[in-house]
């Protein structure tokens, strides 16, 4: 494949300085995969100063392919994987990968947080912070395991960006006992890691390894996804004399801690922010734009890039009320068949579940973590909100945008009313600017309030 011609200042970002670590801060659609890839094939050339080999590392599988995709075919010294396997592919160069089901997978979590939920419960007094959902419990752990807090007395004091409502120094007592009741019983289970505390292991084993590093330079994708140790440890994982290039946009973290970049290692001089929109139109960026300034999608001034509007002109994004969940799939499919003659169709909805329910009796190419080969010719994808990350279709569908969807009940249970928003309605950004030219967004009842009210960026249709 062709790379796209770099725009603007991209070339500037391409070409920057071999060595040291820099930071691109960019909202979608500013062509930040685009610039990751040539600033990866830039490395890697041997006509490069400092050149050498280069770690191309995203967060999710889908991603992957299409950045191997992108890879030119001259490209050398180049290696394209997620976070998860770099870090398995380490720990088992250094003997500290078992062999076999070393990793607790999400069920065996989840069924070991609960009993560990359970067993800490018994030696305090009856109370309602127990009887939180699971789902609240497991992300507390995982933010733990990401920022790499290794003591209670840490955990105290770490300040918890990301979280609306903070938890008082007893209940994060309760948490800890918790985290350690889970760490037992995972290990009598025979299960050295989870994919959580991957990354503290990692750093942890590189601290200690004294061997020249593989890489020469480390370009991250998709940055504000990964945990503070997980990139702790790409820096880590980089000759000291090579670069770590950091992309991220804040207004897209669905999978990541609420952190910044500042705590992640990083040290940088300067950050490089863009702001030009290239991949939607005018129409569909408008409203992008508006849903970055709702309440639920403030964070870190700093870091967070004010998006500006394209001037390429399409079409208002479709809005369409329809009288009940069958109806929209219907419409779902009729448009999905439509768009699919002349152009890349993605089906995008909240869970892998309601995607497949819509997507059911349509030949769509599954957004899936084993997803192994990108298509770029006419077609349907199909997918989770999630698995789209990265990419860009022409035409996006999204059924079931209302409120008994969007924010998700099981969201909802776990985080309460204002913190799921804020989770939620990252995803549902991601999810419509992937669209380049078209975008249609279907709901039935009463519409999310996690998309804008002004009818102004909207064609409305009542079929």
């Amino acid at each position: 494949m062709r790379l796209p011609t770099p725009k603007g200042r991209q070339p500037y970002v391409i070409f920057l300085p071999g060595q040291g670590h820099q930071v691109v801060l960019g909202t979608a659609g500013t062509g930040k995969t685009t610039m990751a890839m040539l600033r990866a094939e830039h490395l890697a050339a041997p006509t490069t100063a400092n050149s050498g080999r280069v770690l191309l590392v995203t967060y999710n599988n889908a991603l992957v392919t299409y950045l191997r995709y992108l890879q030119p075919a001259a490209a050398q010294n180049i290696t394209i994987e997620t976070y998860g396997r770099f870090a398995r592919g380490y720990l088992n160069s250094i003997g500290q990968m078992p062999s076999w089901n070393g990793i607790a997978q999400p069920a065996d979590r989840r069924m070991w947080v609960e009993q560990a939920v359970k067993e800490v419960a018994k030696t305090y007094q009856p109370g309602s912070f127990f009887s939180r959902d699971t789902g609240f419990f497991l992300d507390e752990l995982e933010w733990i395991s990401g920022m790499g807090v290794a003591s209670l007395d840490e955990y105290k004091e770490v300040p918890r960006v990301g979280r609306e409502r903070g938890l008082a120094n007893a209940q994060k007592e309760a948490v800890w006992k918790i985290l350690m009741v889970y760490r037992r019983l995972r290990t009598d289970a025979g299960r050295r890691y989870d994919w959580y505390d991957l990354a503290s292991s990692v750093h942890a084993a590189f601290a200690q390894d004294k061997r020249p590093r593989h890489y020469r330079h480390v370009v991250i994708d998709e940055g504000q996804d990964l945990s503070p140790e997980a990139i702790r440890s790409l820096v880590a994982a980089v000759d000291p004399q090579g670069s770590v290039t950091f992309f991220g946009d804040y207004h897209q973290m669905i999978y990541g801690q609420g952190m910044s970049w500042r705590s992640c290692g990083l040290k940088i001089q300067r950050v490089e922010r863009f702001a030009d929109n290239y991949r939607n139109t005018a129409e569909i960026a408008r409203l992008a734009i508006a849903m970055s300034r709702m309440p639920h999608m403030a964070g870190d001034p700093q870091d967070l890039v004010e998006p500006r509007e394209p001037a390429a002109a399409g079409t208002r994004p479709t809005l369409v009320e329809c009288r009940d969940e069958a109806q929209e799939m219907d419409i779902i499919r009729a448009q999905a068949t439509d768009f699919a003659r002349n152009g890349t169709v993605a089906v995008l909805a909240r869970t892998w579940a309601d995607a497949r329910q819509v997507c059911e009796g349509l030949r769509v190419r599954n957004l899936q973590p084993d997803l192994n080969r990108w298509d770029a010719t006419p077609g349907i994808y199909c997918g989770a909100y999630h698995s789209a990350k990265g990419l860009e279709f022409d035409a996006v569908l999204m059924p079931f945008c209302g409120v008994a969807h969007m924010p998700h009940p099981d969201t909802v249970t776990a985080f309460g009313d204002d913190e799921a928003a804020a989770r939620e309605g990252r995803l549902l950004y991601v999810s419509t600017t992937r669209a380049r030219t078209d975008l249609l967004l279907t709901y039935s009842g009463t519409v999310t309030p996690l998309l804008p009210s002004d009818d102004a960026l909207y064609a409305k249709v009542t079929p």
